[in-house]
C-alpha cells in the first residue's frame, strides 16, 4: 500500500476506491495515466471499468488481469498452457454438488462465490458435512452459487512473488510456507528462500511462473500460489498485482522488486535478475500476528479463514534463528522450564514424537494430558498427566494454565471429520481459550511446533546467547563489507592497559591484525607475555635490528618471525651492520626495513646481493618510490608501504619529517603495496606538543574514513583499500586469512569528528569537515567486537592471537608483488558477513532466470531487458503463435472439425466444436494485440459476396483475412451478373474458380444453403433472410464468454424482433448447448419468437428455461445478465403502418439501466435505430461495441479453421 507519507505523494486522496472517486480524481488531475497493480485488490476490482472508461492504466492490461480475475477464464487459460490445477466447479444445486464431490472425492473445499480473506470458506470430508455446510453458508441458488474444489491433504504451498515485462520473466522469488496447505496464506509462516523445496518443484515453479506471466502478457508484478505434493505443482490463483509477500522478498534478496515492476510498467531501462548467481547467507521468516486475546471466545486455531491482524519478519542464519526471532518480535514468549501437549490425532502424535524427545533432551519439564501422555510415556520419555475434567491432587489443567505454571501450550486439534452442534464445546477449545485468557503462549499447527521446537533446542544449545548479526537489520547507507584489515606498521605500547587500548583502538578502525617491533630479547619475550591474554586483535611482533645484536637477533627469529631494519635512527650506524643482520637472518623468515635515500639505496642492494626478499615501511618520498619501482624492473622482489596519513600530509599540522606535497605519492600510487598506520600520527603530535595517554592508539579511528573519503572523490575505489590494507599485507608477511571475521563500513555516511577525540588533538584539520565512512561492524571469528560505534569486550579473555608461530611455518619472506585486486564486497543491506552458514549456502537458489521450453511460448531472457522492436515482434509473432495454435489443435484431440466444411448453421457444430472455435479465437486475439495480425492464410483469397446491405459482418470477414495474410475480392447484386438473369448458383461457382472461400449473404431463407451445394470451396453464412446467421451467434456466445467467463448458469433475454431476426434464432440454438441457462423471449405478440425455435432448443436443451413475455418489466431487468436488444427490421415488414406500429415498442435508456445489475452487459448485433438510447453508450455494461471487436477475432478462427487442416 502507497505510504500516507508526505514524503511519498504530493496529494493524498483519503476515499474509498470505488470506479466513480477514481475517475473524479483522474479529470480533477489530468493524470496521464493509473497504477492499479500496487493497491491490493480493490483497484483489480475496477480495472475492467478504468478501461471501459478510456483510462490509460499502466502495465498488465485490464483484459489480462480480468483473464487471471475471472475463474473460468483463468481455468482456461491453464488448460491452454498446460499448467495443472485442483479440479473445481461452480454449482447451483445441491445434487449437482454432491456428484462433484463423488467424482473427485473428499475432502473438499466449499466457499460461496467471490468472498474475500477466505470468509465463510470450509473443509469438507463427508456427505453430511456438504449438506450441512450448504444450509448454514448461503441459499445455494442462480444468485448464490457455491464453489467446490478438490481439497489435497499434506500438500505444501508456495508463495511466488514476481515482475514481468510484456510477458518475459525478469524476477521472481519463491517463498514456502511451513504450514501445509489449507491454512490461509495471510495466516501462513513464509520462509525465504525455501528451505525444504526439492530442485525439481522449484524449477516446475519457475517455469510455471514464466508461462503464466507469458499467457497473461503480464508487465509489472504478479503473485502466484502454488500447492506442491511429491514433486507435482498446482495453481491455486494468480493475482496480477502487488502481494503483501512483496515487501518481505525484497528485503530478504536485497532486489527493490516494486522498483523492477515500476520501472517495467513505466517503460524504463529494467535489469533482469538483478541479483544473478548470488547466494543467500541468511534466511528470512515471515510470521503471523494474532489479536485472539481481542476477540472473545473465538477459537484460536489456523484454518481457510484468515485470522491474524498483522505480520512480522525477522532474519537468521538459518531459518531456526529467523523463526525464533519472529516469534519474540510478536510477543511470543519463549519457554522456560514447563511446556503442556495436547496432540489429537494419532498421526500427530507419531509426527512430533522426536520434536517431544528433543524438548524433554534439552531439559524442559513435560505436561501432557491423558491421551498424549500416555502415548509419550510408552515412548521412554517423561511426561506429568493434567486431568483436564477431574482435578487429580493438584494437577489440574485448568489450575496450571490459569496460574501461569505453563510456559507454553501446543495444543494440536485433531481434524474433524464430522462437523459438530454449535452447541458443543470440546475440551480442547476451553483449554485454547484458557491460554489465550491467560496469556500462555499456544502453538496449533503441528509444522510450526516442530520448527520451534528445533528452534528452541538450537537456542538451547547455543546457551540461549543472542547478539545482534549483520543479518538483523537493513541499513539506507550504501555498505561494503571488508575482510579484517592489517597495520604493517603498529607502534607498541609497554604496559599490558596500554597494549589492551591501542589493540581496541585498533579493532574499533577495523584493523584485526598487527604487527609490533620489539627492541631486544627481553622486550620481544616481554611484549608476548603482555599481549597474550590483553590483546583484542591478532599480532605477530618483529624484532628491531642494532649495531650489536646480529647474534641475538638471528636466534629469536623462532619466537619473532620478522626483522625489522631501522636505517633512520641510532639503532643501525652503518650499512655494514645492516649486512651482517642479511647475512644471519634466516632466508625463510621476512626481512622489514624503514630507510630513505643514500640507505634504502645500500639496503636494496644489499637484497639484490643476497637474494633476498624485502618490504621497506613507511615510504615518504617520490624519490624513494622510483628507486623501488627501478629495483623492481631490474628484478628484486621488494615491496612497500605508505603511511595513510602521509598521503593527507597536506591537512596535517606542519611536520619537519612530512612532504606536504602530497600529489607525488598520490601520482605514484601504482607503485605502492599497502597502506599503514605507522609512526606519522606520533611524530606529528610530538611536533605539535600534544600530550596522549596512549601514543599506540593514534590513528586508528580515523584511517579508514580518511580513505573512503578519497573513494568518493574518486582518488581511490574500494578494491584499493582492500588490496592495500589486507590482501596485500597477509601475503607479503604470510599472515594467514581470519575466519568468520568482516569489517562492515557504511561508505557513504558523513561523519564528525567529536572535538574531545584523541585523533581531532594531533590532527585538528578533522574537525573543519566531515568525512566519509563510518567503522559500522567489527566482527572477529564470529564474535561481534564493535557495533555502531560501541566497543563489546570479550566475557572471557581478549580474542587476539600470537601470530608468530603460524609465521614461522608459513612464510617465505614477501610474496611478488601483485596488482590490486578483489574488492570488498558492495551490499545494500549490511548482513553479508563471511559466508560460514552452511544451511543458509545449501538452500535453493530461487531467483535465477527461467528458461522455458518452446512450447511454452516463452524466449531466453538477456540480463539487459528492453522493449521489442516493431521488427523483433513480428519476427518471432507467427513462430510463437502458430506454436500455441498447434497446442491449441492438439489439446481438442488434434483433429480440426471445421476444415474445409461450409459453415451453414449452428446446428452442424457441437459444444466441442465452439470450444476449440473460442480457443483459437483467443489466441487471434493476442496475436492481434501483439503484432497486428498473423500470416496464416497468405496466399489465399476470400470471396465477400453480399445481395444484402452490411456494414459490420462484410467489413469485420474482410478485416479478418486481411490480418490473417490473405486477400479479398467483393461482389454484390448491383455488380455482379445477377442483374443480367444470372442464378445465385451459377455465381457461386464461378466465384469458386477464383477464391478459396466464400461468404455469402443472401436475403432469401435457405438460399445459401442451396448454393453451398453446387460450390467447391467452403461457404460462409453471412446471413440468409430470416433463416441463420452462424457467425454471428458464435461471436455472440464468444462475447459473453469473455465477459462472464463462462455461459453456464446466466439469463439472456432477448428483445425486439425476434420473428425476423436471424442473429437470435441462431444465438437461441448455440446457448441451448449450456448448462443451466434461462431464455427471456421479451417481443410483441407479432414478433415472438418462432415456433420451431422454441421446440428445436426444448429437444436439444430440456434444461434450459424459456419464458415469453410482452413487456420488458423491472423484474426481469432485475434478473438479466445478458440483455440482447435487436432492430426491429424495416426491410422485413409487408407494409410501413405494421412497422410504425411496433418499432418504438422497447427503448433502452439509462432509466432502464439503472434497474438492471452491475455486472450485467447490453448487447446489439447493430445497427441499431432508436432501440437503444445514445446515453447508454458511456455505460461500461454497454458491449455492443466490445462486441464488434470480438466478432472480428471469431471470424478470423473461423477462417483459419476452415483453411488450415494444421497448424
Amino acid at each position: 500500500t502507497v505510504s500516507t507519507d508526505y514524503d511519498e505523494a504530493d496529494r493524498l486522496y483519503f476515499s474509498n476506491i470505488t470506479l466513480e472517486r477514481i475517475m473524479d480524481i483522474y479529470e480533477a488531475e489530468s493524470s496521464a495515466g493509473v497504477i492499479i497493480s500496487m493497491g491490493g485488490q480493490a483497484p483489480n476490482n475496477i480495472a475492467m471499468g478504468l478501461h471501459r472508461n478510456k483510462v490509460k492504466i499502466f502495465g498488465t492490461s485490464p483484459e489480462n488481469i480480468d483473464g487471471a480475475e475471472n475463474r473460468y477464464k483463468f481455468s482456461r487459460m491453464l488448460d491452454q498452457i498446460g499448467i495443472d490445477q485442483p479440479q473445481w466447479r461452480e454449482l447451483t444445486q445441491y445434487k449437482d454438488a454432491e456428484t462433484f464431490c463423488e467424482e473427485v472425492g473428499f475432502p473438499v473445499l466449499v466457499r460461496p462465490s467471490y468472498v474475500l480473506s477466505g470468509a465463510a470458506m470450509n473443509v469438507v470430508s463427508t456427505v453430511t458435512d456438504l449438506k450441512s455446510y450448504l444450509q448454514q453458508a448461503a441459499t445455494m441458488s442462480r444468485d448464490h452459487p457455491v464453489v467446490i474444489s478438490k481439497f489435497i491433504e499434506e500438500a505444501k504451498e508456495i508463495d511466488v512473488d514476481a515482475v514481468a515485462l510484456d510477458g518475459k520473466l525478469i524476477m521472481h522469488c519463491v517463498s514456502e510456507h511451513v504450514e501445509n496447505a489449507g491454512v490461509h496464506s495471510g495466516d501462513a509462516t513464509l520462509v525465504q528462500p525455501p528451505q525444504d523445496l526439492d530442485p525439481v518443484t522449484v524449477r516446475k515453479i519457475g517455469e510455471a511462473t514464466a508461462a503464466i506471466g507469458q499467457a497473461l502478457r503480464v508487465t509489472g508484478p504478479y503473485n502466484i500460489q502454488f500447492m506442491a505434493k511429491n514433486n507435482e505443482i498446482k495453481v491455486i490463483e494468480c493475482n496480477v498485482r502487488a502481494a503483501r509477500s512483496f515487501p518481505f522478498v525484497s528485503k530478504v534478496t536485497g532486489v527493490d522488486l516494486i522498483e523492477m515492476a515500476t520501472k517495467a510498467m513505466m517503460g524504463l531501462p529494467v535489469t533482469a535478475y538483478p541479483n544473478r548467481g548470488q547466494r543467500l547467507s541468511y534466511v528470512g521468516v515471515k510470521v503471523p500476528q494474532f489479536s485472539f486475546s481481542r476477540l472473545q471466545g473465538a477459537d484460536p486455531i489456523l484454518g481457510v479463514e484468515m485470522a491474524s491482524t498483522g505480520e512480522v519478519a525477522a532474519f537468521g542464519r538459518d531459518k531456526y534463528d529467523a523463526y525464533l526471532k519472529a516469534m519474540v518480535a510478536t510477543g511470543f514468549h519463549l519457554p522456560k522450564r514447563n511446556i503442556l501437549l495436547s496432540i489429537g490425532s494419532y498421526k500427530e502424535k507419531v509426527e512430533m514424537l522426536e520434536s517431544v524427545r528433543r524438548l524433554a533432551n534439552a531439559g524442559f519439564h513435560l505436561f501432557g494430558t491423558p491421551g498424549t501422555a500416555d502415548f509419550v510415556q510408552e515412548h521412554g520419555i517423561d511426561i506429568t498427566t493434567l486431568e483436564a475434567d477431574k482435578a487429580r491432587e493438584g494437577y489440574s489443567l485448568q489450575e496450571y494454565l490459569s496460574n501461569n505454571k505453563i510456559d507454553l501450550y501446543i495444543n494440536l486439534p485433531s481434524k474433524n471429520s464430522f462437523r459438530r452442534p454449535a452447541s458443543y464445546v470440546s475440551n480442547g477449545y476451553r483449554s485454547r481459550r484458557m491460554a489465550i485468557d491467560f496469556s500462555v503462549p499456544l502453538i496449533t499447527n503441528v509444522k510450526c511446533a516442530k520448527m520451534f521446537v528445533e528452534a528452541m533446542a538450537r537456542f538451547k544449545e547455543a546457551k540461549e546467547a543472542w547478539e545482534v548479526d549483520s543479518v538483523d537489520y537493513i541499513t539506507s547507507h550504501r555498505t561494503t563489507v571488508l575482510p579484517g584489515l592489517v597495520n604493517i606498521a603498529a607502534t607498541l605500547p609497554s604496559a599490558a592497559s596500554d597494549i589492551e587500548t591501542a589493540t581496541q583502538a585498533a579493532v574499533s578502525g577495523g584493523f584485526t591484525s598487527l604487527a609490533f617491533v620489539a627492541d631486544s630479547a627481553a622486550d620481544v619475550v616481554k611484549a608476548k607475555a603482555v599481549a597474550r591474554g590483553h590483546a583484542h586483535a591478532d599480532f605477530v611482533i618483529a624484532v628491531s635490528a642494532t649495531d650489536s645484536n646480529v647474534k641475538a637477533a638471528a636466534a629469536l627469529s623462532t619466537e619473532a618471525p620478522m626483522l625489522y631494519v631501522p636505517m633512520d635512527d641510532s639503532r643501525i650506524t652503518s650499512v655494514a651492520a645492516a649486512a651482517e643482520h642479511f647475512k644471519a637472518w634466516p632466508q625463510t623468515s621476512a626481512i622489514v626495513a624503514r630507510a630513505a635515500g643514500s640507505n634504502l639505496a645500500s639496503l636494496l642492494l644489499l637484497a639484490a646481493l643476497g637474494h633476498r626478499q624485502i618490504h621497506v615501511t613507511d615510504v615518504r618520498s617520490a624519490a624513494d618510490l622510483d628507486l623501488i619501482e627501478l629495483s623492481r624492473a631490474r628484478g628484486l622482489n621488494v615491496t612497500c608501504d605508505v603511511s595513510v596519513f602521509a598521503l593527507f600530509a597536506d591537512r596535517l599540522p606542519a611536520t619537519p619529517s612530512l612532504n606536504a606535497d602530497v600529489s607525488s605519492l598520490w601520482s605514484r600510487l601504482s607503485a605502492i603495496d599497502c597502506f599503514s598506520i605507522g609512526v606519522v600520527p606520533c611524530e606529528v603530535a610530538n611536533a605539535a606538543d600534544v600530550s596522549v595517554e596512549n601514543s599506540a592508539a593514534l590513528g586508528y579511528a580515523v584511517a579508514l574514513p580518511l580513505l573512503f573519503t578519497a573513494v568518493a572523490e574518486g582518488r581511490l575505489t574500494s578494491s584499493d583499500v582492500t588490496e592495500r590494507l589486507c590482501s596485500a599485507p597477509r601475503r607479503i608477511l604470510g599472515l594467514p586469512e581470519q575466519p568468520e571475521t568482516c569489517v562492515e563500513i557504511h561508505e557513504d555516511r558523513e561523519v564528525r569528528i567529536p572535538a574531545c577525540a584523541i585523533d581531532a588533538r594531533w590532527f585538528p584539520a578533522l574537525l573543519s569537515a566531515p568525512v566519509c565512512s563510518a567503522v559500522h561492524r567489527v566482527v572477529v571469528r564470529g564474535q561481534t567486537l564493535l557495533l555502531d560505534g560501541n566497543f563489546f569486550a570479550p566475557k572471557a579473555a581478549p580474542v587476539g592471537r600470537d601470530l608468530g608461530n603460524i609465521v614461522r611455518s608459513v612464510s617465505a619472506g614477501p610474496a611478488p608483488r601483485a596488482a590490486a585486486a578483489g574488492a570488498g564486497v558492495s551490499i545494500d543491506a549490511s548482513r553479508a558477513l563471511d559466508a560460514a552458514s552452511a544451511e543458509a549456502e545449501a538452500a535453493v537458489s530461487e531467483a535465477e532466470p527461467v528458461v522455458v521450453s518452446a512450447t511454452d511460448s516463452s524466449v531466453v531472457i538477456s540480463s539487459s531487458v528492453r522493449p521489442a522492436s516493431a521488427h523483433e515482434k513480428l519476427s518471432v509473432a507467427r513462430s510463437l503463435q502458430t506454436n500455441r495454435l498447434a497446442e491449441v489443435l492438439a489439446r481438442h484431440g488434434g483433429q480440426n472439425p471445421f476444415y474445409m466444411k461450409h459453415v451453414l448453421s449452428v446446428r452442424q457444430f457441437s459444444r466441442d466444436d465452439l470450444h476449440l472455435l473460442f480457443a483459437v479465437a483467443q489466441e487471434m486475439r493476442t496475436a492481434v494485440q501483439r503484432s497486428g495480425g498473423l500470416p496464416l492464410l497468405a496466399g489465399r483469397v476470400m470471396a465477400s459476396v453480399f445481395y444484402e446491405p452490411s456494414s459490420r459482418t462484410s467489413s469485420s470477414f474482410q478485416a479478418a483475412m486481411l490480418r490473417l495474410g490473405g486477400q479479398v475480392f467483393t461482389a454484390s447484386s448491383e455488380t455482379s451478373s445477377v442483374a443480367k438473369g444470372e442464378t445465385l448458383e451459377d455465381t457461386v461457382r464461378t466465384f469458386a474458380s477464383y477464391a478459396d472461400i466464400i461468404t455469402l449473404r443472401h436475403p432469401q431463407p435457405g438460399s445459401v444453403q442451396g448454393a453451398a451445394h453446387m460450390c467447391s470451396v467452403p461457404v460462409l453464412n453471412a446471413g440468409d433472410g430470416i433463416g441463420e446467421h452462424p457467425s454471428q451467434a458464435m461471436l455472440d456466445t464468444f462475447t459473453i464468454r469473455e465477459e462472464f467467463g463462462t455461459v453456464n448458469g446466466l439469463t439472456i433475454t432477448l428483445v425486439g424482433d425476434l420473428r425476423n431476426g436471424r442473429t437470435v434464432h441462431s444465438l437461441a440454438r448455440v446457448i441451448a448447448q449450456y448448462k443451466n441457462v434461462t431464455l427471456n423471449y421479451v417481443s410483441p405478440p407479432s414478433l415472438a419468437m418462432p415456433e420451431s425455435i422454441k421446440r428445436d432448443v426444448a429437444l436439444r436443451a430440456p434444461y434450459v428455461i424459456q419464458n415469453e413475455y410482452t413487456a420488458l418489466s423491472d423484474e426481469i431487468l432485475a434478473n438479466t445478465d445478458v440483455l440482447y436488444i435487436t432492430r426491429v427490421q424495416k426491410e422485413r415488414f409487408e407494409s410501413l403502418e405494421e412497422y410504425e406500429a411496433t418499432k418504438d415498442a422497447y427503448i433502452v435508456d439509462n432509466s432502464q439501466m439503472r434497474k438492471c445489475k452491475r455486472n450485467m452487459i447490453v448487447m446489439h448485433p447493430l445497427p441499431r435505430v432508436s432501440e437503444i438510447a445514445p446515453e447508454v453508450d458511456t455505460d461500461q455494461r454497454a458491449a455492443y461495441f466490445r462486441q464488434m471487436q470480438y466478432g472480428m477475432f471469431v471470424r478470423m478462427a473461423l477462417l483459419a479453421l476452415v483453411l488450415c487442416r494444421e497448424f
